[in-house]
């Protein structure tokens, strides 16, 4: 072990400068912006971590109905910031540091920009292509009810063809409806238009309403080349949603560079029915009927069958029996495409795709395992006389670095190995370092698609390559980290016993690799989390599945009935699974922490709907009252992720501090100290 360390020291000390400062807290993006008239470029090189905290956001707060506890957020449309610069004779240069705005292509050098700034900074606006005319940018918000962010990390901005679509938040005037104790209703009138009226809003198309498209509580939206927007327009069909998932669907599709989008009324379906599929090359909008007998897909455009499947499909990626792959429910191991098969050694819990070209990931009790479905295309960068993508060689960082944020990273350079398992179906990554061998462990639960799924034994890393904030960055230098990988997707079918059975698992599983890789260590680890790793973990501790020195949670949700149409992978409602949110609600069950210290941090802007600050307010409330340890930091102007140094620094050595006074070793001298004193 120490010779391993130490060899990954020294590779790491003969490593160039450069390399550090694209690493770590000193990380920036690069962003290379073409004129198609002068071949002019421009590079943005923006830090991926700020300096200092955003400005707070404009939450709608908790207003004290368990259904609502957030009716929906205010979230700024987020664009690059940096500095800018331009590429001559191949060379990188600084143009200017003093300046903010989309470039435009104009004067000398081919680049204008529209405005001054006194904080250093340039803001280009990532929606367009440079040269496009300015668009007065709104704030976008999402709904109440489930709506996920994009891929576009913290952006509330989904495109249709060249024009920006974003989600107003409208304040409509709610009736006064009794609320009567004797209402049998799964879901009461006054909290079915108490949700509706606080989740209520307007699709926008740039800076106008979309013609031909009511105001009301989106519940579905999924764009591609078109968009596909399930939306109850009236408080009644929100009430058949939340009792039958069933919610009227709406195509938007382009139709020129500044013409209304034709919208169309697909119909009035399941909410995980239709969505954009990639057929023939192409975003194509595709209603999949799933019946237990047969499996129909259909374009929504024209109502043309695409393919059927004779039987019932459980899983599937893509369209059934055209360009995706499907597991039917009358044979729950074998996976087929069309043309092939392949048959797991036990039964096919989800699917995802991934893998190699054209492929998915097949999550099984086992692990997960890679199933290439068609041919992967050939490598370029091993054929050396293939010709280079221009394009792409434009979107590569150029030469030098132009700028780089002045923040040292507090553990570059510093020398770890991490380990990789497999044990009772969970993929258990440890990280740690030769002198922490004696500390208390720290145990975190997360998302098994975070985690290696190749195994190995031992390697070394730079944990100044971790991502910052992670808990490996944060806490591997001082402490063990053991990341046990729980399969969120299979969750997403288990019942409340296998959901505990489950984190009871984990916990046990994490421990097994403590006893065996770090035999010196006796105390019982931490347990930690961040958003639903989070929520698992309370889980796990206030329904006695685990119980650790202490517990760390970062933004997660404790109160699930908060998203009562859905949470995660899960598309279960709280009116069709009851059992299951009871059991997600932690707040009842504070009065089990047995004497379990807790530390709960989160934003106060926490963009998230489900993890809003407010949840974590509400459990450290709960704790108190209940006689825990339990210690609440709410950091300004962070969201849901920690963007900036300060914040992530400050959240590191909080937690650090908390552990060190809470282990063991730490109590035990304190005790002695003091005694010694009387």
């Amino acid at each position: 072990m120490t010779h391993e360390l130490r060899t990954v020291r020294e590779a790491q000390a003969a490593d160039p400068s450069p390399r550090r400062l694209r690493s770590g807290l000193n990380a920036v993006t690069s962003r290379t912006f073409v004129h198609p008239g002068s071949g002019a470029r421009a590079v943005l090189e923006a830090p991926a971590h700020r300096t200092f905290p955003r400005a707070r956001m404009d939450l709608l707060r908790y207003r004290a109905i368990a259904y609502d506890r957030l009716g929906g957020d205010t979230v700024p449309s987020m664009v690059p910031c940096g500095y800018l610069g331009v590429v001559e004779a191949g060379e990188p240069a600084l143009l200017t540091d003093r300046a903010a705005g989309p470039p435009v292509p104009r004067g000398a050098r081919g680049w204008a920009f529209a405005h001054v700034e006194d904080d250093g900074r340039v803001a280009v606006d990532s929606c367009r292509e440079a040269g496009a005319d300015r668009t007065r940018w709104g704030t976008s918000t999402r709904s109440l009810l489930g709506l996920r962010p994009s891929a576009l990390e913290g952006a509330r901005l989904w495109s249709l063809g060249d024009r920006a679509v974003w989600l107003r938040q409208e304040h409509g005037h709610r009736r006064t409806v009794p609320l009567r104790r004797d209402d049998a209703e799964p879901w009461p009138r006054a909290l079915v238009e108490d949700l509706f009226f606080s989740s209520l809003c307007t699709l926008m198309l740039d800076d106008s309403p979309v013609p031909g498209l009511p105001s009301g509580a989106v519940v579905h939206l999924d764009a591609g080349e078109s968009l596909i927007v399930g939306l109850a327009a009236t408080p009644e069909e929100l009430a058949a949603f939340l009792r039958e998932d069933h919610v009227a669907h709406h195509l938007l599709a382009p139709a020129g560079a500044q013409a209304p989008p034709r919208v169309s009324t697909v119909g009035d379906l399941p909410r995980g029915s239709v969505a954009n599929r990639v057929l023939d090359g192409r975003s194509t909008p595709v209603y999949t009927e799933r019946l237990a007998d047969r499996t129909t897909s259909y374009a929504v455009e024209d109502g043309s069958v695409i393919a059927v499947v004779d039987d019932g499909v459980d899983h599937y990626t893509g369209v059934p029996g055209r360009s995706g792959a499907w597991v039917e429910r009358g044979r729950p191991r074998l996976l087929r495409w069309e043309g092939g098969s392949w048959e797991a050694d036990d039964v096919i819990e989800s699917l995802r795709p991934g893998g190699d070209a054209g492929g998915v990931v097949v999550i099984t009790a086992a692990g997960p395992a890679a199933v290439p479905l068609a041919e992967a295309p050939p490598d370029s960068d091993s054929d050396p006389d293939s010709d280079s993508d221009p394009a792409a060689d434009a979107s590569r960082p150029q030469g030098r670095v132009l700028w780089c944020p002045t923040a040292d990273d507090p553990v570059s350079g510093r020398s770890a190995f991490t380990a990789t398992r497999v044990l009772s179906g969970h993929v258990v990554e440890l990280v740690l370092t030769e002198s922490v061998l004696g500390a208390v462990p720290l145990v975190w639960f997360d998302s098994s698609r975070t985690l290696p799924i190749q195994l190995i034994g031992l390697a070394g890393v730079d944990l100044g390559s971790r991502c910052p904030g992670g808990v490996e960055w944060c806490h591997a230098a001082s402490r063990p980290v053991v990341r046990v990988g729980i399969d969120y997707e299979a969750l997403s079918h288990a019942d409340v016993e296998g959901l505990l059975a489950q984190l009871h698992r984990a916990w046990n599983t994490a421990l097994d690799v403590i006893a065996e890789e770090l035999p010196e260590s006796s105390a019982t680890p931490f347990l930690g989390g961040h958003s639903f790793g989070a929520a698992l973990a309370a889980v796990a501790v206030l329904r006695r599945a685990a119980s650790p020195t202490g517990v760390l949670l970062r933004s997660g949700a404790y109160d699930r009935y908060t998203t009562p149409g859905g949470f995660e992978h899960d598309n279960r409602t709280v009116a069709s699974a009851p059992d299951l949110y009871s059991a997600m609600t932690v707040l009842p069950e504070a009065h089990a922490h047995r004497g379990i210290p807790f530390l709960i941090t989160c934003g106060d802007s926490d963009e998230n709907s489900a993890t809003t600050p407010q949840q974590s307010l509400t459990l450290y409330e709960n704790l108190v009252l209940c006689g825990a340890d339990a210690t609440l930091a709410v950091f300004p102007g962070e969201g849901h992720s920690f963007e900036s140094r300060r914040a992530i620094l400050e959240r590191r050595d909080l937690e650090d501090e908390w552990m060190r006074s809470r282990s063991p070793r730490h109590s035990a001298d304190s005790t002695q100290t003091e005694g010694t004193r009387s």
